[in-house]
């Protein structure tokens, strides 16, 4: 039975992304005119002691058919799914929870655009990743025994899909959040954090810049990074990529790193179209009613007893893109400047081999990736930042932050911003930043990125001086303010850094209330309770009884645990009172008042028989959230880590550079491989990153667990 969507985004958590009214095509890219290079090439990939896959080989087309091989080999299953999900088929092989999701990908024609506009990426690229995917192919034709039942045939613009599916999150949410503020009340966006830290040469022990790039995500799923080194002529890579692309987004190269967060310029919009109350698929445009587009779309569902149930839906559109909302005689259509894009995978590539910030930012004006805030570190000493993203330019008196009338040509798009126009800074006076979520105005002290720049066009800016702010970007100003002459222990203490912001003014708090307290009000418990808080050096560390004596203490306090400092409302015997509270909790729970944070607070796959105890953690209901992020979910008598720091890297711009990296739990799916769940136990439950062995053949060898030669003998 046909049906027609009519309120999908109010039941909607997912991407989606739509045709808006305006397109504008972007500069060329440089692989273009370009020949592909040699088609044939023997690849070696070596594994360390990490299962991590280092990739040699003489040009990048080999070098992708390595890497699409050794993703295969690890996470074939996970990568297939990726491809399903950009393709919106998950929910004729996994069923029913999945449909939403898969309509979404079909309402804006994901796999259909990728498909039709395959042809305009470059020739390079498409060289590179229909590599790629005959690496992934060649690994299935040898393994049959791994290929799933329910396998589907992959095509390279099944990466294409993939970017798109990726970075539709965010417009989606942005519109999302503009029909919510206009009292069209649909599912709220999911909150989505990341790290990112620049030191200048000025403050670093080898006066060189020092990069942290720390992505906050789910470990699961199809945000899990996928780690690799990549050594192709003059392209030299280590980072990490999405599973079911070829090379690394987040990383570095022999001259630049790059990081991003969350958080950037406001990039679409919702638009309230005036429907004919004689024709519900009209639309008033300019004094006329205008015809709505329609049409179908047919989608699997698995249902309980195996079969595929098919549903026919109908996608109704207006000039500004899919309706997804009605309410009281309104429509409401999403338009996204990304709708039509293919060309990220060109920007990647281009970004990965620059050699200097000027080649950056030529490659960042593209404009290919999502809205996000984009820090560049330089091997000759440049840290920059951009709060990037594809920005229309909105007519004057339009408020993108609220449903834009639909019913006038005077609200269209006028085109997109230009690069130079975003919100960017290069070599702050402070030497250092960092954009741990916020706005421009708190990455640093005395930050001169105010909005007040940008009144004109607010929206480029798209936050306040003080909206958003948190405990762990404010201990992250206060920790890099006070560094000088960095090491690269330093650093990496700054990475993991699990330090709670103002616990001290609690504990000054309490140790006030005591002071108050009659000493017949003070038993033993409650006494070591107290110590413990006022020994502690606010860093929620593994081992730290303190920290768990201060999360005891917090969690007892009622509607006052979240906040980071104490009200003026709490007295003396509420603040005793939670001192109780922790007391009992922390004898009933482990049998001890001293009880180290690590041996509640752990790291460790799901379906694992082992966790270990980890530092740190985003303890927004106590107040705890510490710069080192770590979201976790309640196993039997356990808090484990499901998300949160996804794949954190050091990276210091020395010429050539060198790195260190971490995943939080391990680089294969195969349990039995040593490397399903290694880097939770032996890095990632102690702050450790490995050392990434980047550009150092000679090294890297001394730490090789196996060895695989590859040869590419062109696509199919």
């Amino acid at each position: 039975m046909k049906r027609a969507i009519l309120l999908l985004v109010s039941v909607l958590v997912c991407t989606a992304g739509f045709t808006p009214a305006f397109t504008t095509a972007g500069a060329r890219f440089a692989g273009e005119p370009g020949a592909k290079g040699p088609a044939n090439g023997e690849t070696t990939i070596y594994r360390d002691e990490y299962g991590i896959p280092h990739v040699f080989a003489a040009n990048l087309e080999a070098a992708s058919y390595a890497v699409g091989y050794a993703q295969a080999e690890d996470r074939l299953e996970e990568l297939l799914k990726n491809y399903r999900r950009a393709n919106g088929t998950m929910a004729e092989v996994f069923g029913p929870n999945n449909y939403l999701p898969d309509l979404i990908m079909r309402i804006y024609r994901n796999e259909a655009v990728s498909r039709e506009r395959y042809k305009d990426v470059s020739p390079k690229m498409r060289a590179v990743l229909e590599a790629y995917i005959e690496g992934i192919k060649a690994f299935m034709k040898e393994h049959p025994e791994q290929v799933p039942s329910w396998a589907q045939e992959i095509h390279p613009w099944d990466v294409v899909a993939l970017s798109r599916y990726i970075i539709f999150n965010w417009p989606f949410d942005e519109a999302v959040s503009d029909l919510r503020r206009g009292g069209v009340q649909l599912s709220p966006p999911p909150y989505r954090g990341s790290n990112e830290m620049l030191i200048a040469p000025s403050r670093t022990a080898m006066h060189a810049p020092i990069a942290v790039i720390d992505p906050h995500l789910g470990w699961y799923d199809q945000f899990r990074f996928y780690e690799v080194r990549v050594y192709a002529g003059d392209f030299n890579v280590s980072g990490v990529s999405i599973l079911g692309a070829p090379f690394p987004s987040l990383g570095h190269s022999r001259y630049c790193s790059v990081a991003m967060t969350t958080g950037g310029p406001d990039t679409a919009d919702a638009y309230e179209e005036e429907i004919n109350p004689e024709n519900p698929r009209q639309y008033r445009y300019d004094g006329a009613w205008r015809d709505m587009q329609v049409r179908e779309e047919k989608i699997g569902v698995k249902t309980k007893d195996n079969t595929v149930e098919w549903r026919q839906v109908e996608v109704e559109s207006t000039g500004h893109g899919p309706i997804v909302a009605r309410k009281g005689g309104k429509a409401y259509a999403m338009a996204i400047p990304y709708a039509t894009e293919v060309g990220l995978t060109d920007q990647i590539y281009e970004m990965m081999m620059a050699h200097n910030l000027t080649e950056m930012k030529r490659a960042l004006g593209h404009l290919q990736l999502m809205a996000q805030n984009i820090m560049v570190g330089t091997v000759d000493g440049d840290i920059y930042y951009v709060r990037n993203g594809r920005v229309p330019i909105r007519a004057k008196g339009v408020n993108p932050s609220l449903p834009v009338p639909g019913n006038t040509s005077a609200t269209e798009w006028q085109g997109l911003h230009p690069f130079a126009d975003l919100v960017q800074i290069t070599n702050p006076a402070t030497g250092y930043m960092h954009n741990c979520n916020v706005t421009p105005f708190g990455m640093m002290k005395e930050s001169p990125l105010t909005p007040e720049k940008y009144a004109e066009r607010p929206y480029l800016y798209n936050a306040t001086r003080t909206d958003p702010t948190h405990q762990r970007a404010f201990e992250m100003t206060e920790l890099l303010d006070a560094a000088n002459h960095v090491t690269l222990e330093q650093a990496i203490d700054i990475a993991f850094n699990p330090t709670v912001w103002h616990a001290e003014t609690w504990q000054a708090r309490l140790k006030a209330a005591w002071a108050k307290t009659p000493d017949a009000d003070k038993g033993a418990d409650v006494a070591t309770v107290y110590g413990l808080i006022q020994a502690w050096n606010r860093r929620s560390d593994g081992g730290s009884e303190g920290a768990m004596a201060y999360y005891a203490f917090k969690k007892g306090l009622g509607d006052a645990a979240k906040l980071t400092e104490p009200p003026d409302t709490l007295t003396d015997a509420e603040a005793i009172a939670g001192l109780n509270k922790a007391a009992e909790w922390l004898k009933e729970q482990f049998g001890s008042l001293k009880t180290p944070y690590g041996n509640y607070f752990r790291v460790g796959r799901e379906g694992g028989e082992r966790t270990w105890p980890v530092s740190g953690g985003t303890l927004n209901q106590v107040g705890m959230a510490t710069p080192r992020a770590v979201n976790y979910a309640p196993v039997g008598k356990e808090m484990v880590g499901r998300g949160g720091q996804t794949s954190t890297q050091i990276v210091v711009l020395t010429n050539p550079p060198k790195s260190y990296a971490i995943i939080p739990l391990g680089e294969s799916d195969h349990k039995e491989s040593g490397h399903w769940d290694d880097q939770a136990e032996k890095l990632f439950s102690k702050s450790i990153a490995a050392p990434t062995y980047f550009l150092d053949k000679a090294e890297l060898l001394k730490h090789v667990t196996g060895k695989k030669t590859l040869v590419f003998k062109g696509a199919n």
